[in-house]
Protein backbone atom coordinates (compact mmCIF):
# COMPACT_ATOMS: atom_id res chain seq x y z
CA UNK A 1 0.00 0.00 0.00
CA UNK A 2 3.03 2.53 -0.14
CA UNK A 3 2.21 4.95 -3.21
CA UNK A 4 5.14 5.71 -5.37
CA UNK A 5 4.91 8.50 -7.39
CA UNK A 6 1.39 9.93 -6.13
CA UNK A 7 1.54 13.84 -5.42
CA UNK A 8 -0.80 15.01 -2.75
CA UNK A 9 -1.64 19.02 -2.52
CA UNK A 10 -1.07 19.51 1.26
CA UNK A 11 -3.30 22.55 3.03
CA UNK A 12 -1.99 25.07 5.14
CA UNK A 13 -0.91 23.74 8.80
CA UNK A 14 -1.35 20.28 7.69
CA UNK A 15 1.38 17.47 8.42
CA UNK A 16 0.23 15.01 5.89
CA UNK A 17 -2.84 13.74 3.66
CA UNK A 18 -4.59 10.75 4.07
CA UNK A 19 -3.30 8.76 1.18
CA UNK A 20 -5.90 5.81 1.48
CA UNK A 21 -8.82 5.33 2.61
CA UNK A 22 -10.41 2.16 2.75
CA UNK A 23 -13.76 0.79 4.14
CA UNK A 24 -14.93 2.80 7.50
CA UNK A 25 -11.51 5.06 8.54
CA UNK A 26 -12.21 7.77 10.99
CA UNK A 27 -10.22 10.99 12.21
CA UNK A 28 -10.65 12.00 15.47
CA UNK A 29 -10.14 15.95 15.58
CA UNK A 30 -10.25 18.34 18.34
CA UNK A 31 -12.99 16.60 20.27
CA UNK A 32 -15.17 15.51 17.08
CA UNK A 33 -14.87 12.45 14.99
CA UNK A 34 -15.17 12.42 11.09
CA UNK A 35 -15.89 10.38 8.59
CA UNK A 36 -12.34 10.18 7.05
CA UNK A 37 -11.71 10.20 3.12
CA UNK A 38 -9.14 9.61 0.63
CA UNK A 39 -7.07 13.22 0.10
CA UNK A 40 -7.98 14.36 3.27
CA UNK A 41 -5.53 16.62 5.15
CA UNK A 42 -3.93 15.56 8.60
CA UNK A 43 -2.73 17.83 10.87
CA UNK A 44 -1.07 17.46 14.50
CA UNK A 45 -3.19 15.59 17.18
CA UNK A 46 -5.08 14.05 15.02
CA UNK A 47 -6.48 10.42 15.54
CA UNK A 48 -6.81 8.25 12.66
CA UNK A 49 -9.18 5.25 13.31
CA UNK A 50 -9.66 2.15 11.16
CA UNK A 51 -12.81 -0.13 12.43
CA UNK A 52 -13.07 -3.61 11.11
CA UNK A 53 -12.30 -4.77 7.51
CA UNK A 54 -10.79 -1.29 6.99
CA UNK A 55 -7.30 0.04 6.14
CA UNK A 56 -5.48 2.98 5.67
CA UNK A 57 -1.88 4.98 4.73
CA UNK A 58 -0.86 8.35 6.04
CA UNK A 59 1.74 10.10 3.74
CA UNK A 60 3.94 12.81 5.88
CA UNK A 61 5.40 15.87 3.95
CA UNK A 62 8.32 14.41 4.25
CA UNK A 63 7.08 11.31 3.12
CA UNK A 64 7.11 9.04 5.72
CA UNK A 65 4.10 6.38 5.49
CA UNK A 66 1.86 4.96 8.03
CA UNK A 67 -0.03 2.07 6.99
CA UNK A 68 -2.71 0.79 9.49
CA UNK A 69 -4.72 -2.29 9.39
CA UNK A 70 -8.48 -3.46 10.62
CA UNK A 71 -8.69 -1.98 14.42
CA UNK A 72 -5.66 0.13 14.38
CA UNK A 73 -5.69 3.85 16.12
CA UNK A 74 -2.81 6.66 15.61
CA UNK A 75 -1.90 9.90 16.96
CA UNK A 76 0.16 12.40 14.86
CA UNK A 77 1.53 13.82 18.06
CA UNK A 78 4.98 15.97 16.84
CA UNK A 79 5.89 16.75 13.66
CA UNK A 80 8.45 19.23 12.00
CA UNK A 81 10.26 19.21 8.75
CA UNK A 82 12.06 21.62 6.87
CA UNK A 83 14.34 23.06 10.47
CA UNK A 84 16.83 22.06 12.18
CA UNK A 85 14.75 20.78 14.76
CA UNK A 86 13.00 17.91 12.03
CA UNK A 87 10.88 15.46 14.60
CA UNK A 88 8.19 12.49 13.96
CA UNK A 89 7.12 11.18 16.44
CA UNK A 90 3.84 9.12 16.37
CA UNK A 91 1.91 7.10 19.30
CA UNK A 92 0.19 3.81 18.00
CA UNK A 93 -2.61 2.87 20.95
CA UNK A 94 -3.91 -0.69 18.99
CA UNK A 95 -3.96 -2.67 15.64
CA UNK A 96 -1.52 -3.45 12.74
CA UNK A 97 1.00 -0.69 11.33
CA UNK A 98 3.57 -0.29 8.78
CA UNK A 99 6.08 2.21 9.35
CA UNK A 100 8.02 3.25 6.25
CA UNK A 101 10.43 5.59 7.29
CA UNK A 102 10.57 9.34 5.27
CA UNK A 103 13.25 12.15 4.56
CA UNK A 104 13.16 13.33 8.50
CA UNK A 105 14.73 9.71 9.33
CA UNK A 106 17.39 10.02 6.76
CA UNK A 107 18.80 13.22 7.88
CA UNK A 108 17.99 12.92 11.99
CA UNK A 109 17.29 8.99 12.41
CA UNK A 110 17.31 10.10 16.19
CA UNK A 111 13.92 12.16 16.06
CA UNK A 112 11.61 9.60 14.39
CA UNK A 113 10.27 7.95 17.33
CA UNK A 114 6.96 5.52 17.42
CA UNK A 115 5.32 5.06 20.61
CA UNK A 116 2.79 2.51 21.76
CA UNK A 117 1.32 1.70 24.93
CA UNK A 118 4.19 -0.90 26.00
CA UNK A 119 7.39 0.35 24.31
CA UNK A 120 8.80 3.37 21.99
CA UNK A 121 10.42 1.88 18.69
CA UNK A 122 13.76 4.53 17.78
CA UNK A 123 13.69 4.28 13.87
CA UNK A 124 16.95 4.57 12.30
CA UNK A 125 15.86 4.99 8.71
CA UNK A 126 14.19 1.78 8.01
CA UNK A 127 10.78 0.12 7.23
CA UNK A 128 9.14 -1.98 10.02
CA UNK A 129 5.78 -3.70 10.95
CA UNK A 130 4.35 -4.25 14.37
CA UNK A 131 1.18 -5.49 15.84
CA UNK A 132 -0.17 -3.89 19.61
CA UNK A 133 -2.43 -6.07 21.79
CA UNK A 134 -3.50 -5.91 25.22
CA UNK A 135 -1.79 -9.33 25.50
CA UNK A 136 1.67 -9.11 23.34
CA UNK A 137 2.88 -6.91 21.13
CA UNK A 138 5.37 -7.74 18.24
CA UNK A 139 7.58 -5.21 16.31
CA UNK A 140 9.48 -6.64 12.93
CA UNK A 141 12.15 -5.19 11.26
CA UNK A 142 11.74 -5.17 7.51
CA UNK A 143 14.36 -3.04 6.33
CA UNK A 144 17.31 -0.97 8.24
CA UNK A 145 17.18 -1.02 12.24
CA UNK A 146 15.52 0.11 15.02
CA UNK A 147 15.26 -0.18 18.74
CA UNK A 148 12.69 -1.26 20.50
CA UNK A 149 12.65 0.18 24.53
CA UNK A 150 11.19 0.78 27.78
CA UNK A 151 11.86 2.23 31.07
CA UNK A 152 13.51 -1.39 32.26
CA UNK A 153 14.55 -3.15 28.44
CA UNK A 154 15.83 -2.10 24.95
CA UNK A 155 16.38 -4.34 22.13
CA UNK A 156 18.07 -3.18 19.46
CA UNK A 157 17.01 -4.92 15.69
CA UNK A 158 19.52 -4.84 12.89
CA UNK A 159 18.38 -7.88 11.02
CA UNK A 160 15.85 -8.17 8.56
CA UNK A 161 12.76 -10.58 9.45
CA UNK A 162 13.73 -10.55 12.93
CA UNK A 163 11.25 -9.23 15.27
CA UNK A 164 10.30 -8.70 19.13
CA UNK A 165 7.50 -10.10 21.24
CA UNK A 166 6.56 -7.34 24.09
CA UNK A 167 4.18 -8.64 27.16
CA UNK A 168 1.44 -6.92 28.89
CA UNK A 169 3.91 -5.67 31.43
CA UNK A 170 6.44 -4.10 29.35
CA UNK A 171 9.01 -7.50 29.16
CA UNK A 172 10.73 -6.92 26.05
CA UNK A 173 12.09 -10.59 24.66
CA UNK A 174 15.36 -10.81 22.80
CA UNK A 175 14.91 -10.55 18.92
CA UNK A 176 14.24 -13.85 16.89
CA UNK A 177 13.61 -15.02 13.42
CA UNK A 178 9.86 -14.41 12.38
CA UNK A 179 8.26 -16.90 10.19
CA UNK A 180 7.58 -15.78 6.36
CA UNK A 181 3.97 -17.07 7.54
CA UNK A 182 3.39 -14.45 10.72
CA UNK A 183 5.46 -11.73 8.59
CA UNK A 184 3.16 -12.39 5.43
CA UNK A 185 0.29 -12.20 7.84
CA UNK A 186 1.43 -8.90 9.65
CA UNK A 187 1.81 -7.36 6.16
CA UNK A 188 -1.43 -8.22 4.43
Amino acid sequence: MHLVGVRFAYSNNSVGVLAVAMGTVKIERAGAVLNANTTDAIFLQDKVITLGKSRAQILLIDQTAINLSQNAEVVIDKFVFGTEEDTVALKISKGTFRFISGKVATKSPERVNVETPVATIGVRGTEFIGQIDVNESLVALLNGKIEVANDGYSQVIGVPGFGVTIDSVGVIAEPIKMSDDKLNNLIN
